[in-house]
């Protein structure tokens, strides 16, 4: 069944199915080690237990262990093919169009009976231009690719390119690759 909703996505075109859900989208990304262990997501290996988070830092994106020792980032909403697409092209001088046709850019991993909930690829290129990243390098990059509608970096694409470099750390770190799990 996976393979045949793929082939539909595909047909009509990723980019319009998530933009015509985005505004009610949950997204989470998440390190496992290959695509099959990554569809353990549907059945709760991203699942975070609540956490006890100070005030101060209560909406700071950041890498949280889910309860199986799955490193987790909570994003709220970033689109993890045209805007993970836009961040790629914007860290490795690669245009948009050729990043999006790549084979690992939002591919389908597994999807929910339903069809609510689906785990995407994020490509090895972005993991690994953003494990290179330091400080500075987040900051140019946050210049560079905008999060918000207004072509101007919001302000948290610093935070969250920050963890998202984390994230990425860690699963170079174990010989990992990254996902998306959108809730839409």
């Amino acid at each position: 069944m996976i393979s045949q909703v793929a082939e539909g996505l595909r047909d009509v075109g990723m980019h319009r199915v998530w933009n015509d859900r985005a505004m009610s989208a949950i997204t989470d990304y998440f390190t496992a080690r290959t695509d099959e262990h990554a569809t353990s997501a549907l059945e709760g290996l991203v699942d975070l237990e609540p956490a006890v988070i100070e005030a101060n830092d209560a909406s700071r994106p950041r890498v949280q262990l889910a309860a199986g020792g799955t490193p987790v980032l909570q994003a709220k909403g970033v689109d993890p093919v045209v805007a993970l697409g836009r961040l790629e092209a914007a860290l490795t001088a690669r245009p948009y169009n050729e990043v999006a046709k790549g084979p690992r850019c939002g591919k389908l991993v597994a999807m929910s009976d339903d069809g609510d909930t689906l785990v995407l690829t994020v490509t090895d290129e972005l993991r690994d231009a953003l494990a290179e990243l330091n400080a500075e390098g987040v900051a140019a990059a946050a210049a560079a690719w905008a999060i918000d509608e207004t072509s101007e970096p919001s302000e948290d694409s610093v935070p969250f390119l920050t963890a998202f470099a984390e994230l990425a750390t860690r699963a170079v770190a174990q010989s990992g690759r990254m996902y998306g799990y959108v809730v839409i």
